[in-house]
């Protein structure tokens, strides 16, 4: 006696059935992709907004963006961070004449320590400066908070309050860097 039976199928039962699979997005696959798209139009909105990107560029430079969401942390939390991390870019850039944003591929990429990964470490002060200064620059937060909100739930009642804040805040240089961004958030794709 063999150990190995042997299936004694009509020919038609022996074919294998196909079963098509569809491929189904999760619910953190698609935040992901709104937490790029919307950091991509803010990344544009506050740098680079009198400049036209090709489909291919632009699509390329949201990969590099997406680098900075593979750490593994709280996506919503890494976002707000990466928002503050622009406006202390900004505010770096207009303090003092001569200062710069070096181009989008360089700026975006991860391993460039003079672009968006550099500001870490500037970030990291800011949160320390917080530790015994709770209000410190308080207008960045409130500024990644809108960003987030808006992002989750686009709507005018969300514009509105936010946009209330940073008036309040006088925070009007974010204040159009946020207009900027849902404009574009808007109308761009």
């Amino acid at each position: 006696m063999s150990a190995i039976k042997k299936n004694k199928w009509p020919k038609s039962k022996q074919a294998a059935k196909v079963i098509p699979m569809r491929i189904v997005y999760s619910k953190s696959r698609n935040e992901n992709e709104k937490f790029i798209h919307g950091m991509w139009m803010t990344l544009y909105s506050t740098f680079w907004n009198n400049r036209q990107f090709s489909p291919s560029e632009t699509s390329e430079l949201k990969k590099l963006i997406a680098d900075y969401f593979e750490n593994g942390k709280n996506q919503k939390r890494n976002f707000k961070d990466l928002a503050e991390r622009i406006c202390l870019a900004k505010r770096y850039v207009n303090r003092k004449k001569g200062r710069y944003i070096s181009k989008p591929i360089d700026y975006l990429n991860i391993n460039y320590r003079n672009g968006l990964q550099g500001t870490a470490s500037w970030l990291k002060e800011v949160k320390e400066q917080r530790k015994s200064a709770p209000h410190y620059n308080e207008g960045i937060t409130t500024f990644a908070t809108a960003l987030l909100s808006y992002i989750e739930s686009p709507s005018a009642s969300v514009y509105y309050k936010f946009r209330t804040k940073l008036i309040a805040q006088k925070q009007y240089d974010l204040l159009q860097i946020f207009q900027n961004t849902i404009l574009n958030l808007q109308f761009l794709n």
